[in-house]
């Protein structure tokens, strides 16, 4: 389960990193035969966009390494840290044919890693909470997540955090705004964390205390959600079916026409939410092939699918034929 905590820190920090500059995890040190978790390189043309991610926004106003940890490190991490910010750059000034700036490495810690901070002496950072500085000619910094104001742009480092402190990040996302970045970022890495997590009370029974609240905090959050959805398809499709039906009613009787148009509008609201999620309007095939499948699957289906596929998987799932 700690791995499935890990991979779901790095892969939420790489896609919010990515939006302002080129980010990738498991960046191979070849002469340390390591990988570093994440690696950035910022975008100078997105400098406003950065701005708004505040504390992380900062770190990411140069090349920098970032290394997560889910469980608090200790000085064998950081040590093993530093040797691979040590080894790549040396491998970024090979590949370069010159040397280069030192790049810094910032980890974040969900808790307080007393030793680490007391043993290599670093310092408070007084305007950042949270923040702590090794001496400048180091460039390593320490995020400790769990004392980070809860604020805005905070909330998605505290995503990163542990107990307490995921849970109610959990909570706050939930209740942004429909269209928030922060939802786009981090609501696909969660509904996977969701899907990988053994839903079998065999398999439930071996989560620590900690596992269980957040594995149980993910799935209330995910029922919501679905439940949100099929409330906003439901209205959406009510409205446009009574304007469907009264049409068809005038021709064909109001009974049948209502029945009709009520089916027409689930069909446009779930063709309208699939526009919004790839990104582009539905190729007329696509449109045909979602009116197929609506009336062999159903709507509460086409929900499921709607609200746990990726873009690119979604965009396969319409053009393939045998898809269920």
């Amino acid at each position: 389960m700690r791995s499935r905590f890990d991979a779901f820190g790095k892969n939420v920090l790489r896609d919010i990193l990515t939006r302002v500059g080129i980010a990738d995890t498991e960046v191979e040190v070849i002469a340390a035969s390591q990988t570093i978790d994440v690696w950035y390189v910022p975008d100078p043309t997105r400098a406003a966009l950065r701005a708004e991610l505040g504390l992380l926004g900062e770190l990411a106003a140069e090349p920098c390494q970032f290394e997560p940890f889910h469980d608090t490190p200790g000085p064998g991490e950081l040590r093993g840290c530093v040797r691979k910010q040590l080894h790549w750059h040396h491998e970024l000034g090979r590949r370069a044919g010159g040397e280069l700036p030192f790049p810094r490495l910032c980890l974040l810690s969900s808790g307080r890693p007393a030793t680490v901070l007391d043993t290599f002496g670093f310092q408070r950072d007084p305007a950042r909470p949270g923040l702590y500085r090794a001496a400048p000619g180091w460039r390593v910094d320490v995020v400790v997540i769990s004392e980070l104001p809860r604020t805005r742009e905070t909330l998605l480092l505290r995503l990163l955090g542990a107990r307490a402190v995921l849970r109610d990040a959990i909570r706050e996302l939930a209740t942004l705004p429909d269209d928030a970045w922060e939802r786009s970022v981090a609501l696909p890495w969660l509904v996977r964390l969701r899907f990988e997590t053994p839903a079998e009370p065999s398999a439930r029974a071996a989560l620590d205390p900690e596992e269980e609240e957040i594995v149980t905090e993910v799935q209330q959050w995910f029922e919501q959600l679905k439940q949100s959805l099929r409330d906003e398809a439901r209205k959406e499709a009510l409205q446009e079916g009574l304007k469907e039906g009264l049409k068809e009613g005038l021709k064909e009787g109001l009974k049948e026409g209502l029945k009709e148009g009520l089916k027409e509008g689930q069909l446009r609201t779930l063709a309208r939410q699939l526009e919004k999620k790839l990104g582009r309007s539905l190729a007329e095939a696509e449109r045909s092939v979602l009116a197929e499948r609506f009336e062999r699957l159903g709507p509460d289906r086409l929900d499921d699918v709607l609200l746990e596929l990726s873009p690119d998987t979604l965009a396969a799932w319409l053009a393939d034929p045998t898809a269920r």
